[in-house]
């Protein structure tokens, strides 16, 4: 009898330590973004025309950011579509569901352009974070050039 193949895994870590340093973060800034949609209409500050936009595109871009590296951390032999759509969906979903949850919170409303704007602001992110990512092919080949 063996153990499980580490093959079908890949390398990363697993487990506990998967949850706590990729996916308690993502969840954790999730929260935060449903506690601050659970502001009060009236309460909410605006110092000058489209604020609110300004404010979706920074909340949304980190969540992009947490998304992209907690999927490219759990789903190590996934393709960086693939990682990049899983992300993006994700973020669509929570994004979706905040504006609707806007929608039961006394002053404040559902607005379509926000959700648009937070699918825009976690695809850039996560675009910008999978080029970051992705290995440079020539680096690869002069270092391996270099060692030979």
């Amino acid at each position: 009898m063996t153990g499980p193949s580490t093959d079908r895994t890949g390398p990363g870590p697993r487990g506990r330590a998967l949850f706590l340093f990729y996916w308690l973060p993502v969840l954790a800034y999730v929260g935060l973004i449903f506690s601050g949609s659970s502001v009060k209409g009236q309460d909410l500050p605006t110092l000058f025309p489209y604020m609110d936009k300004i404010a979706h595109l920074m909340e949304y871009s980190l969540l992009g950011l947490l998304l992209g590296r907690a999927i490219r951390a759990s789903w190590s032999r996934g393709s960086a579509l693939m990682v990049t759509l899983a992300a993006v969906g994700l973020g669509a979903a929570v994004g979706c569901l905040d504006e609707i949850y806007q929608s039961f919170v006394p002053g404040r409303q559902s607005d379509p352009l926000d959700w648009l704007t937070d699918l825009a602001a976690i695809t850039a992110a996560v675009l910008f974070a999978q080029l970051i990512h992705r290995p440079l092919r020539g680096r690869e080949r002069t270092t391996d050039d270099t060692t030979r």
